[in-house]
Formats: structure tokens, sequence, C-alpha cells
């Protein structure tokens, strides 16, 4: 058992497990200190575009404290540190410190069996960066918060605070947009709000692979985490492909943490070559967070019925994911004393069956949004003309449902006027032959 703090002690062991030892061990070590990169009041702007430039766009905190260490060790080999240290904004007593723990960090996996004198084979793995930040999510994890890219802004959310912000001096607190479904944090702090210090971006392959328990949800391709705070949606053959692969990895971490001498990428070489394949392939877009570009099986809407999630919750929590508003309802009074309702989001509408409720109502609407979200079907008596296609609109915005609704009333105001019309005309007729005798 390492003496360090449990998240960090997990990610050492992986980082030892994976053969990627040197970028976990400065993490670590960084994460048990204070920041090395200083903010000077008066030049705060300078300070921030010599932390981004050690970011290289990859949206991570942790990757950047890595390599402004590892060039900060390159700068003690010339005898030019200090000057580093003074160019980068960086405090050269911390780094001293990560430097340090580093060693006691070391020693300590030694100590276990972990690592042995021989540094090619336990960094095998260091400069591949899309492994790296999968080997410190298994170690950071639970600590996740889910991104949401709105036009003007970026909204973050954990499942113990819900929303949060991210902290200033973070990289990713001056990014317009951040192209990641996740970020995984260490530290958060409150002060009026609460606030991520340190975040990475991370792909959903990232957190499949290498997050917590993963499970099934209520339909095919239909992935939980963390008792369904985190949902994931692909092809069912494909959801199959994550958890056998999932099942297998823990496997073999196990099998290493029960044999440290065995040699983890001779054991599982193809297991770990898929892995290593998926990691790389996932573009980080978070396609399976609101994965609509597959298709899904058919499968009744019922099933949103018969469970105790709430419609309209859930509809809320897939949309906001994805990026887009919240759903609006709007109701419609009916003259049979009933309610039907029609939801609206990302320009498409999508109307319910009439119900004696406009709670109902709501809720039927918002089931018809999720059988086109999800590939489901509902029983035909339950259709109506337009209850699960986008709405169409003209060249100008406007829905042409609302025009057509339009025309609609527009011609029957004008049987009505011709009506009224051809009554008056009689009258003026019979007035006149009155008149006439």
């Amino acid at each position: 058992m390492l003496p360090v703090e449990p998240r960090l002690g997990k990610m050492l062991i992986m980082g030892a497990v994976f053969h990627c030892l040197d970028p976990v061990l400065t993490a670590a070590a960084g994460l048990s200190v204070r920041d090395p990169f200083l903010l000077p009041y008066d030049k705060k702007e300078l300070a921030d575009s010599a932390k981004a430039k050690f970011s290289s766009k990859d949206y991570s905190d942790h990757m950047a404290l890595v390599r402004a260490y590892d060039g900060w060790k390159e700068a003690e080999k010339t005898g030019s540190a200090y000057e580093y240290c003074w160019r980068n904004f960086l405090s050269a007593q911390t780094l001293q410190a990560i430097k340090s723990l580093r060693k006691q960090f070391e020693f300590l996996l030694k100590d276990v069996g972990l690592v042995n004198g021989d540094t090619i084979t336990c960094n095998q793995q260091s400069d591949n960066q899309s492994f790296v930040k999968a080997v410190m999510c298994a170690g950071l994890y639970p600590s996740i918060t889910s991104v949401v890219n709105r036009e003007r802004s970026i909204s973050t959310k954990t499942m113990e605070d819900g929303a949060v912000l991210l902290y200033h001096n973070s990289v990713n607190a001056h990014e317009q947009r951040i192209p990641c479904p996740w970020l995984m944090f260490f530290e958060k702090v409150k002060i009026n709000a609460v606030f991520i210090r340190d975040s990475t971006g991370i792909s959903d392959s990232v957190l499949l692979l290498f997050g917590g328990s993963l499970s099934r949800g209520e339909g095919p391709g239909h992935l939980r985490m963390l008792d369904g705070y985190m949902e994931f949606f692909m092809e069912p053959e494909l959801a199959d492909i994550y958890l056998k692969l999932k099942e297998e990895l823990d496997e073999l971490i196990q099998k290493k943490l029960h044999n440290p001498s065995m040699d983890i990428y001779k054991d599982g070489h193809h297991l770990l070559l898929a892995v290593h394949e998926l990691l790389s392939a996932d573009q980080c877009n978070g396609r399976f967070v609101f994965g609509r570009k597959v298709k899904m099986p058919k499968v009744s809407i019922d099933s949103f019925s018969k469970t105790d999630e709430n419609p309209k919750g859930l509809l809320q929590t897939l949309v906001s994911r994805s990026g887009y508003g919240q759903p609006k309802y709007k109701e419609k009074h009916l003259k049979t004393n009933q309610f039907r309702v029609m939801v609206e989001f990302n320009g498409m509408q999508f109307v319910g069956k009439p119900c004696r409720s406009k709670k109902l109502a709501e809720k039927d609407a918002a089931m018809e949004a999720l059988a086109w979200l999800t590939g489901a079907s509902r029983p035909t008596s339950s259709l109506i003309s337009n209850e699960a296609m986008p709405a169409m609109k003209d060249k100008k915005g406007r829905s042409t449902e609302g025009m057509l609704l339009r025309k609609k009333e527009e011609r029957g105001n004008d049987e009505v006027m011709t009506r009224k019309k051809k009554t008056r005309e009689h009258e003026w007729e019979r007035e006149r032959v009155k008149g006439a005798t």
C-alpha cells in the first residue's frame, strides 16, 4: 500500500503497470504540491500565454505540467534552469519539490516490485499521449465533469455539485470551445461557486476502458457508468466489444498486480494492441454521448414509460450533453378538453398525442422526441402526421407547419367572409324588391 493520496497512488500503480512511468510520476508529484505555474498580478496575460504554450492545444493542465517539468530538466543540464523558470513564469522551488517527490514515489514502486531498474522498459509508452491520459484517468476517476459547448460559453457539470466552473489559471478556462465530452480533474475548491483547479480533456474510449464499473443500459447499445449519470449510446456490436475489452483489461491488471514480474505486453499483447487502437482512433468528439450518426435497432418506445426514468429528464440530459439548449414545451388546449404539447430543440419540433392533462401531454411529447433520438418506434395508433419529424422551414426560417396552419385558418376565414357577403347581398335584394313593390 502506497502512503499517498488514494487517487494518486492508483495513478502511480497504473503508470508502472502500463510502462508510462515518467509522465505519471511528474503528474502525481505535481498534484501533491502547489502549482508551479506562477501568476503575477501585473503579468497575468504573459503568464497565461506561457502556460498555454505547454498545453500544445491538447486541453490538459496535467500534460502542460509534464512538459514544463521536462523542459526544466533539460535546462538544468545546460545550466539555464533559472532563465527557463524566469521566462516561463515557473517556480524553481516547486519544481525542485516535484523532483524530490518523483524520487520518493519511484522508490515506493520499486519497494512493492512494480518497478525495476530498467528505465527504458518502464517508459515504453511514455510518448503515447492518449495512453498516458488513460492511465491518469484510471487514477483520477470518478473525478469527472461533463462538457457541453454552447454558443458563447462552456458548461461543465459533476455528479456531486452540478454546474461547476474552471479555475482561472487552468489552460481550459481560456478556451472558447473544448472538443472533448469529458474532463478529468484532481482538485476542486468552493469560493462563491465550485471551481475545478486542474483538468484534462478525455474521450469516450478513455472513460469506457479506464474509468470505473461499466454496465448495460435499458436498450441495445446503451452503456452506463456511475449509476447512470454517464450514458453512452452506440451500435450493439460495438457496445459488446467495449464490455469485453473492459473485462479482459481488468483481469490483465489483476494478474499483473498478483505477479509483478509478469510482462504485461507479452501476455496481453493482442488485447493491448486493441486498446491502443481504440484510444488513438477516438477523435474525442463524444459521438457515443449523443451518438446520432449510428443507426440504432428498432425498439419499442414503451421501454421509456416502463422505467423509473422521467422521459422529460432523460430528454433534457441527452440534449444538454449534445451541446444544445434545453427543450422548450408549448401546450395547446383542444376543444375536446384535452391537451397536446409540442417540444422543440435545435430547430426540431415533436408533437405528442392528445392527453387529459398538461403533465401527461408533455411526457408524451418527450417520448416522441426520445423515439426519434434513439431510433425507437411507437405503436401506430399513437402516431400523428408529424410527431417525430423535424419541422420544415421556408427560406426565411419560418416554420412551414405554422404557415400551413395559418393558411388553413385564412381559408376558413375567407369562407366565413364569403358566406357573410352572400347573406348581405340576399338581404339587399329583398329590401330592393320590397321597395319596388
